[in-house]
């Protein structure tokens, strides 16, 4: 009687341990060789699988076993997990201490993934319609976050969004710049522990200057 269940047991686990090789492959190849590097035969090869398996698996697409990854790696989709705390914490001070830490641990976060750099320069420097998708879902997540802060901005003469999107892209551009040459911007280097630090204290500093002016 328990033969046919440790089997289809062992098969999901067989399944599951496949996936998670496909999955970590994606990621060594974009880190090590770049995404124009991410074929199926390439990534089935460094997963040591069968490439049938990819299609098996991820619904006959190869940019679904991408995607599965990227998810993995986004720091905005990943936040969208814990919508009820974000709920919850945009009730506190107007949101001001949540946008602080989204901001700085999207800075910590970015600096140190390098797979996730690697996805964003693959994003913005080719039309590619899978990383578009990826894009659009995070914009979707960043709506979500918008809908619960803008109140708070409301005839303020603050546009929270446009001061939102400078920041981030701002950390976009420092942590992607540093990697890429070392060289220090505006004369900061953030490759440097303590003009790291200026960085952080300043998005909450920039973050008290907004919410200040909205309330003033």
């Amino acid at each position: 009687m328990d033969k046919p269940r440790k089997r289809i047991a062992g098969a999901i686990r067989d399944k599951e341990r496949t996936m998670l090789k496909l999955i970590a492959a994606v990621g060594e190849i974009i880190k090590n060789e770049g995404y124009t590097a991410l074929g199926v035969n390439n990534i089935a090869k460094k997963a040591e699988v069968n490439k049938k398996l990819i299609y098996r698996y991820f619904d006959n697409n190869v940019n679904n076993l991408i995607e599965t990854y990227v998810k993995t790696k986004d720091y905005w989709i990943g936040l969208s997990g814990d919508m009820e705390k974000l709920i919850a914490e945009s009730q506190i001070d107007g949101g001001r201490p949540m946008v602080k830490t989204i901001l700085k641990t999207h800075l910590s976060f970015f600096y140190t993934e390098e797979e996730m750099q690697k996805i964003v320069i693959w994003e913005t420097s080719e039309k590619n319609k899978l990383m578009k998708e990826v894009g659009l879902k995070r914009e979707a997540f960043g709506e979500e976050v918008f809908k619960m802060l803008l109140p708070h901005f409301e005839d303020s003469g603050v546009d929270f969004r446009a001061i939102m999107a400078l920041q981030i892209a701002g950390i976009i551009f420092m942590v992607l710049q540093s990697k890429a040459s070392g060289n220090p911007f505006c004369g900061i280097d953030i490759n440097n522990p303590k003009d790291m630090d200026r960085i952080l204290n300043s998005l909450d500093q920039l973050t008290d200057l907004v919410y200040d002016k909205a309330r003033s």
